[in-house]
């Protein structure tokens, strides 16, 4: 049986006696050759214990800094490992969505198994692996606590010593996930659902298909906003009416359960799903993304006392996506988006924009630094209609615009499908660049946050250029800078500090 590195590497020294008979290989604690020559100061190694019980242990690595954070070392260990940027922390958020429900073991294994390399991995396998760390979080009815795990892992660590190696232990914070929801899904005119599709969800029907039934939990106030349609399947023919479901106290009958019903509107012509989905009886929803710093708040008349969170300046790539619910405006008559949390954020177009391209082109170029897919169907039923993955800077010929709502996608000319969406696609041709040279001395990093030193490049040495990418890519509260991806790590893309050559 062959799993992938990627899967692999992301467990390092995973506790067997969570598998039984199933074992996975164990990776030195050294690490091979981690401790390079160029390489200084002590070592540090991270454990994230998961609900009490140690999982993720990350082998020693050089810690140069008396300041990093956990995320620094978890980056440190996927640049080191070639485990896929983001992959272990996508494999703590599928395990609890697992935990509470939400996802399925096995959507859950299909999906970051094409997240990192589709034709290396046996989909069964990632699923067994995310299933168990479910396990861990269900007896107890937990489930990860989002907001503190991403404070956790953003804070800054402070170690005195310089000459002693060290050991980080940080809890993974749970919450716990007392309310549940159970969901009917339903069609409009009483026509029978797909069955294969809401039992590859593992819903349940009792009445000839003409309804299913699935329960989740979570906790009160709980917003999950479905996506990839994981739990809010697309239907052939049919819109759902919601693309997100909140968990609200309120609102749970004599029997302690909270009912939701998802009803699956028919079409009038060509289905498109959209994304996410508009609500017949209310104002389509549609989703937008911050261009410059502003705050969310919690009324409509913004004060600096009600604040809620602070979003930075971002390149698209990166930027934060709302979804917004109503336009309003403030009682001084200045444009407003309620989001779907209840938040405001401003309207005003210097500060957000449409997620979505709207406009007819010809051309479209890949920006993404994980590049995107090609589709076989508009209805981008992910994963098993991927057809071809494109690079970033790829430039990609489109024959028509489709609209639905907010959500647009472009036909290729082979009848493939790409998507509209600004954080993968443009219409405008980025520069290429190919070498860059060096002005003064350069560093090159093992991590696109240049925090961990190399080897270092004298003045006037050329670089070749094989992407780019943006520091503090998923740090919504700090501003990206540009870096440029070469053999073996990162160097700046300042270009007081390289300049493009060809």
């Amino acid at each position: 049986m062959r799993l992938t590195k990627f899967f692999i590497t992301t467990l390092a020294t995973l506790s067997l006696s969570l598998l039984g008979s199933f074992a996975l290989p164990t990776i030195s604690n050294d690490f091979g050759t981690v401790a390079q020559a160029d390489d200084t100061g002590q070592l540090v190694t991270l454990n994230m214990p998961f609900n009490g019980q140690s999982i993720f242990s990350f082998p020693r690595y050089p810690y140069t800094s008396n300041q990093t954070t956990i995320k620094d070392i978890i980056d440190k260990y996927e640049e080191r490992s070639q485990t896929p940027k983001g992959s272990v922390l996508l494999e703590i958020k599928l395990s609890s969505y697992i935990a509470n429900n939400l996802w399925t073991a096995n959507q859950a294994g299909t999906f970051i198994v094409n997240f990192a390399q589709p034709t290396d991995v046996l989909p069964a396998d990632a699923a067994k692996e995310l299933s168990n760390f479910a396990d861990i979080l269900k007896p107890d009815h937990l489930m990860i606590d989002e907001s503190a795990f991403e404070k956790m892992i953003n804070e800054p660590i402070i170690h005195e010593s310089k000459l002693d190696d060290f050991t980080i232990t940080s809890p993974i914070p749970t919450e716990l996930a007392s309310q549940t929801i159970k969901i009917t899904y339903q069609t409009n005119d009483g026509t029978a659902l797909p069955a294969d599709t809401f039992k590859d969800i593992e819903a349940t029907t009792d009445d000839q298909s003409k309804s299913f039934s699935k329960s989740i939990t979570g906790a009160d106030q709980q917003v999950y906003t479905d996506t990839d349609h994981m739990l809010i399947p697309n239907v052939p023919g049919y819109t759902a009416n919601k693309s997100s479901v909140t968990f609200d106290k309120s609102k749970v009958d004599a029997s302690g359960v909270q009912p939701v019903t998802v009803t699956y509107v028919k079409n009038s012509s060509t289905p498109v799903t959209p994304d996410p989905t508009p609500t017949p009886s209310t104002p389509a929803t549609f989703q937008v993304y911050g261009k410059q710093k502003f705050y969310s708040y919690q009324h409509v008349d913004f004060k600096k006392s009600e604040r809620v969170k602070k979003y930075a300046k971002k390149p698209s790539v990166y930027a934060p996506v709302f979804t917004v619910v109503k336009t309003t405006q403030s009682n001084a008559g200045n444009p407003r988006y309620q989001l779907s949390d209840g938040t405001y954020i401003t309207a005003k177009s210097a500060y957000v924009g449409k997620l979505f391209l709207r406009k007819n082109v010809k051309t479209l170029y890949v920006t993404n630094p994980r590049g995107t897919w090609t589709h076989g169907t508009v209805m981008f039923n992910y994963p098993t209609q991927l057809l071809h993955h494109l690079k970033q800077g790829t430039k990609v010929t489109v024959t028509h615009l489709i609209k639905n709502g907010p959500v647009t996608r472009y036909t290729l000319p082979d009848g493939t499908f790409i998507t509209g969406n600004k954080r993968y696609v443009t219409p405008t041709k980025p520069k290429k660049v190919i070498h860059v040279k060096a002005r003064d001395g350069r560093n090159l990093y093992s991590d696109v946050n240049l925090t961990h030193r190399l080897k270092h490049y004298r003045k006037g040495h050329i670089f070749t250029v094989k992407s780019w990418d943006y520091s503090h890519g998923h740090n919504l509260s700090v501003s990206g800078t540009k870096r440029y991806k070469i053999a073996g790590g990162y160097i700046t893309g300042n270009p007081k500090l390289v300049k493009i050559v060809k």
